[in-house]
């Protein structure tokens, strides 16, 4: 203290100056510069077994309306890749789907579906790759107008790709020792239904909205690809409804499962008042069955009511472990903790950028554009502590409830898009 103050004010506080310690460096991904790795796709031995119903195998067979073949429980393996062929003719449009249920309430969780159509007759086919739980599987014919099948197989088949090229890495953060393991480039000319579902996995894969919101999702061109973009548009419906449910939008469940890893998208967010996209985790049916909810990682959603939410924030969050106090490792300082929220110097309307979570068995970290948002405990688990079953991926473009659509919707920015220009997803080697 005695020197202190014997040092002259104003060289205090010039030495003061010189002492001040640098701001450290707020941590951040690198921008891929070379191409991340594909993993390999894991092989296997082909498994020769006819699974299709004896009933559809050889001569012809004339159905009409739902008809259900049970599929041999314990035949159809997860995770092995599946082909159905047959030979069908129909004087109006029919379908002939592969579709599992779980076991609570039978409801369907996974329809691959094929149309027919043309009274000449055809051969047609579906490849798709089984869910964790394959014990009630079935065939199902949907015709109402009449099909005739016959010749049909189902058997194993080597894996399907998940991968597909990606033309440019630009855009992308992805921490090292990851290797790609899924994505979508949207690079078609309409969205690959072999990757996408357009509804939630609930009440038999109808459930088309949640909570409050004043949306519908639908397949009436909400889904538009357009110069490698996926653009999940929502309109105002012409009338409106008594229940307030006035709009139809669009959503993709990936049939890809996983837990831990790597995700990212790249997006440009919707600007008018009341829209509420959000790119999401949530658990799938499980090995054993169980379909349940929580758990859910919220990677984003974004808010704009234009009062307590604007369109340069975001919100990230998890479900409550239900063992565990909630623990932050890491803050950005634009992350209030209390709302879950981060505020960007930029808006989210107003250009594409890369949000992506890094989750392992016992973290989340969440990412803008590379810089980490938060770090904070979490575990993939149900209510009851229990280890829950791998996740889906979920985009969606809600509109409105109480939280987007506090202060109202505005109509006259209708129609509106989420923009995806991709969505990826990475995961470490086995034993990395």
């Amino acid at each position: 203290m005695r020197l202190v103050r014997a040092v002259p004010a104003a060289l205090l506080a010039l030495c003061s100056c010189q002492f001040v310690k640098p701001a450290p460096p707020e941590p951040r991904l690198e921008p891929v510069k070379s191409a991340v790795p594909v993993a390999p796709v894991p092989s296997y031995p082909l498994d020769p077994t006819e699974l299709a119903p004896a009933d559809l195998r050889a001569e012809s067979r004339a159905l009409e309306g739902v008809v259900s073949f049970p599929l041999e429980p314990g035949k159809l393996r997860p995770g092995r890749a599946y082909r159905l062929r047959l030979t069908a003719s129909s004087k109006a449009p029919a379908a002939v789907a592969v579709v599992f249920r779980e076991p609570k309430k039978n409801e369907s969780f996974r329809t691959y579906r094929v149309a027919v159509s043309g009274e000449q007759a055809k051969t047609y086919s579906l490849e798709l790759t089984a869910p964790a739980f394959t014990e009630r599987a079935e065939l199902r014919v949907e015709a109402k107008g009449g099909v005739t099948i016959s010749q049909a197989s189902l058997q194993e088949r080597a894996p399907l790709p998940r991968t597909e090229p990606v033309a440019s890495w630009a855009g992308s953060y992805v921490p090292p020792g990851y290797a790609l393991v899924y994505n979508d480039e949207f690079s078609g000319k309409s969205l690959d239904r072999s990757k996408w579902f357009t509804r939630y996995i609930y009440s038999s894969e109808t459930l088309d909205r949640l909570n409050d919101e004043n949306q519908r999702y639908a397949d009436n061109d909400n889904h538009r690809l357009a110069g490698g973009v996926l653009y999940l548009t929502a309109r105002r419906n012409k009338l409106s409804r008594p229940s307030g449910v006035n709009y139809e939008s669009g959503m993709i469940r990936s049939d890809f499962t996983l837990r831990y890893g790597f995700l990212e998208a790249r997006v440009k967010m919707p600007g008018g008042l009341g829209v509420w996209p959000a790119f999401w985790l949530n658990s799938d049916v499980s090995e054993s069955g169980k379909l349940s909810h929580p758990p859910e990682i919220d990677i984003f959603e974004f808010v704009n009511n234009g009062k307590d939410d604007r369109v340069h924030e975001i919100h990230s969050a998890v479900t409550k472990d239900p063992q565990n106090e909630t623990r932050f490792f890491y803050e950005h300082p634009k992350f209030k903790r209390s709302i879950q929220n981060y505020r960007a110097p930029f808006n989210f309307n107003e250009g594409f950028h890369t949000i992506g979570a890094e989750w392992t068995p016992t973290e989340v970290s969440v990412f803008v554009d590379g810089l980490k948002i938060y770090t904070r405990n979490f575990r993939w688990v149900y209510k009851d502590g229990d280890l829950a079953a791998p996740a889906h991926v979920l985009l969606n473009l809600a509109i409105g409830g109480q939280w987007a659509g506090r202060y109202g919707i505005d109509d006259s920015a209708f129609p509106q898009s989420l923009a995806v220009d991709w969505v990826r997803v990475y995961q470490k080697p086995a034993g990395s």
